[in-house]
């Protein structure tokens, strides 16, 4: 980083690619779900998202917080023009990641017919849950070096890479469910997602060769592993306490529900998490944050907390409007019954981005048993909070996944209440003096036009965009016009907009 460059010059170069990778992961992420959603119907749909939600908590276990804690020391080691000692980091944490996979892959499989037949009932999972073994090693290794981009804050190449690994997945997903029947349909998607996740690895070996040859090659110097170890630790019991936390829901409501009911919990969740995820930027803020003093740290955080609350907010109170228009426009007649739990997982587009950069945050300062407390308080409320919701509401399905909407919610919130209070407790960071006083009037102004439009209007696709857009313009213009964004904010904007020399 040179010298004269400040952390929004920074942060701005690197969210630029960043926010693109995002759009390209997560709006081809969505797009994809609405394929497959629409192609397989809500049944189907309901049985992939369970093998996916236990899939996901797999390749979880073979990051076990390593990804994050290899991209939190490299970033440091980076930050001192210490080679030996990135290489020695590299070494370090690529043997644990190997033997994570095996043990991952070993006991998904073992697993597989127990979870399949045991726990679900539901034959048609064990297959794709036997095939997905091969997803877990390539995606394992693909996220492992695709962090060696991020240590470096060179994020450019990640565009590249996502975009490739979203159409492949896309490409080969169509032609698996147009060709093969129902009942092998969803083993070979996850057939799918391993070849377009091997097709990534190898390009981002190819990448990472050309562009950062200090992490293979030349000698490397042992680390201080008690200093990794105690950091390592609660990151595992972080990331894998946030695996369930994610996939929770999903799976506590595949014991309960039809397959059919939980599609349409998956479409909603899989619609708020890919508009929410537009808005983090701790993959770039992590080693920004490990690299500056404390001043500098707390004038970046409180501008990222600006921008992603003058963006959640009207975005928020947007899809609470929108719920109907957007499953009806994105997923089809078939999935609106899914508008219930909209309403109540709308909050994860505020509270998401949050969670991230508390995070992010505590952790960039050696604060991950925090993390893992904060994470584990959540997930067993979430647990309780899910279980009271599936016996309340038992007699309707419809009801049930409102309740786990409401509940997950809930979580959430609950979680991020508590990193911000070990935030101020251990780091001093408090939230004031943001300016979010005229956004907030700015989003009332727009919920009034969304309620006016929508009592006038029915639904349709022109009216759909047409609300959208002009939620959009009436909220930035009312913001603007009551001086709700500065020079500064505006130099951002250019930043982000225009490539810096």
């Amino acid at each position: 980083m040179k010298k004269d460059q400040s952390i929004s010059e920074t942060a701005a170069k690197g969210s630029a690619y960043n926010l693109a990778s995002l759009i390209i992961l997560k709006m081809g992420g969505l797009a994809f779900t609405v394929i497959i959603a629409r192609l397989l119907l809500p049944e189907l749909f309901g049985i992939y998202a369970l093998a996916l939600s236990i899939v996901t908590i797999a390749v979880t276990f073979t990051d076990f917080g390593l990804n994050t804690t290899f991209i939190r020391y490299s970033s440091e080691s980076l930050a001192k023009k210490n080679k030996k000692e990135v290489r020695g980091y590299f070494e370090f944490f690529l043997k644990r990641k190997i033997v994570l996979i095996i043990i991952s892959v070993i006991a998904l499989a073992s697993l597989s017919e127990y979870l399949s037949f045991e726990i679900y009932k539901n034959p048609i999972i064990y297959y794709p849950l036997i095939i997905s073994c091969l997803f877990v090693i390539s995606e394992s290794f693909r996220e492992f070096f695709s962090s060696i981009f991020v240590a470096k804050k060179d994020i450019k190449p990640t565009v590249f890479l996502d975009f490739l690994s979203q159409i492949l997945k896309i490409a080969l997903s169509i032609v698996a469910i147009l060709i093969f029947s129902s009942e092998v349909k969803i083993s070979f998607l996850f057939i799918a997602f391993f070849i377009s996740s091997l097709v990534t690895l190898l390009f981002a070996l190819l990448k990472l060769q050309k562009r950062h040859k200090e992490f293979f090659k030349g000698s490397s110097k042992k680390i201080d592993n008690s200093r990794v170890n105690k950091y390592w630790k609660y990151m595992a019991l972080a990331t894998l306490s946030l695996a369930f936390f994610g996939s929770i829901d999903t799976l506590m409501l595949g014991g309960f529900v039809s397959s059919e009911y939980l599609g349409y919990y998956r479409a909603s969740l899989s619609l708020i998490l890919s508009i929410a995820a537009l808005f983090p930027l701790s993959s770039i803020f992590l080693p920004i944050f490990t690299q500056i003093n404390k001043k500098r740290f707390e004038r970046g955080f409180q501008k990222t907390i600006r921008y992603l609350l003058i963006i959640s907010i009207p975005a928020t109170l947007g899809i609470v409007f929108l719920a109907k228009y957007l499953i009806f426009l994105i997923y089809g007649n078939e999935y609106l019954p899914a508008t219930s739990s909209v309403y109540f997982l709308s909050l994860l587009i505020i509270t998401t981005p949050l969670i991230s950069l508390y995070s992010t945050v505590l952790e960039s300062k050696e604060r991950p048993k925090r993390v893992s407390k904060a994470v584990i308080i959540s997930l067993i409320a979430n647990v309780i909070f899910n279980y009271t919701s599936i016996k309340i509401f038992s007699y309707d399905p419809l009801l049930v996944i409102a309740g786990v909407g409401f509940s997950t919610a809930l979580s959430r919130i609950i979680l991020l209440l508590i990193l911000v209070y070990y935030s101020r407790k251990d780091l001093k960071l408090r939230v004031k003096g943001i300016g979010i006083r005229k956004p907030v009037i700015s989003t009332i102004v727009m919920s009034l036009f969304l309620y006016a439009f929508n009592y006038y209007t029915d639904v349709s696709l022109f009216t759909g965009i047409l609300e959208v857009f002009l939620g959009i313009f009436i909220y930035f213009t009312t913001l603007i016009l009551m001086k709700g964004l500065n020079k500064e904010d505006w130099i951002l904007v250019r930043d982000l907009v225009r490539k810096k020399k």
